[in-house]
């Protein structure tokens, strides 16, 4: 049985990657910040021995002993998903938007990553998957409405990141995946994409069984986007 450690899976995308992996034979291990967001995640695990839930917050490096101390007791991970974000200010003017709250947006979607990757690399697999959550407002060449500027910058940020990390690390796919406009909590009652249909087309892309090359930017479909 492989193991996958998904970040944020206490609800949205997270939530659907967890019952998709899970699904699919995985031993999955999402992280939480607080229970009242995390129902779905509790309830699973409590339902299914081979998914776990663990408290940890991306933005606290000593919160994450609690995933390193799981790791230890499982000695490897076949695939790690950066998945925990936040939206940020939705379109705020520079102007307007106040700067400071920009290390908010950046500790948890850039920086997040960064620390969970430090943590969990050590316990992977060579052939092992990176994949981390990102959006196509994170591309530049794609970017016709500005706005956003904490959301996109953190974005794009997390994307060169990748594109470091897959450089270090050739002996693991890494990988920047847009899941597209989904009907959660960020993205709002008008979005397109259903949690179900994203997480298995994150899935198909992630796990060995499709063609995805480290170091890419793909959307759920598995479209090539422009950086």
């Amino acid at each position: 049985m492989k193991n996958v450690l998904i970040t944020g899976g206490g609800r949205g995308i997270g939530l659907a990657l967890t019952q998709e992996f899970s699904a699919k034979g995985y031993k999955v291990a999402g992280t939480y910040r607080d229970e009242k967001s995390a129902a779905g995640l509790l309830q699973l695990s409590r339902e299914n021995k081979d998914v776990i839930a663990v408290k940890a917050d991306v933005t606290k490096t000593g919160s994450l002993m609690a995933v390193i101390d799981l790791l230890n007791t499982w000695g490897t991970v076949d695939v790690l998903v950066n998945n925990a974000g936040v939206i940020g200010e939705k379109g705020a003017s520079l102007l307007k938007m106040e700067i400071e709250k920009l290390h908010d947006v950046f500790d948890v979607n850039t920086l997040g990553p960064m620390r969970v990757c430090r943590a969990v690399i050590p316990f992977m697999k060579s052939g092992g998957t990176i994949a981390q959550i990102t959006s196509l407002m994170g591309s530049i060449a794609d970017n016709g409405s500005g706005g956003y500027y904490d959301y996109r910058m953190s974005k794009a940020a997390l994307n060169m990141f990748n594109s470091c990390l897959a450089k270090e690390f050739q002996e693991l796919k890494c990988l920047v995946l847009h899941p597209g406009w989904v009907q959660t909590d960020m993205g709002g009652a008008g979005a397109t994409v259903t949690t179900e249909d994203c997480a298995r087309g994150l899935f198909k892309l992630i796990s060995n069984g499709a063609n995805a090359k480290s170091g890419h930017f793909y959307d759920y479909a598995g479209k090539e986007l422009p950086w």
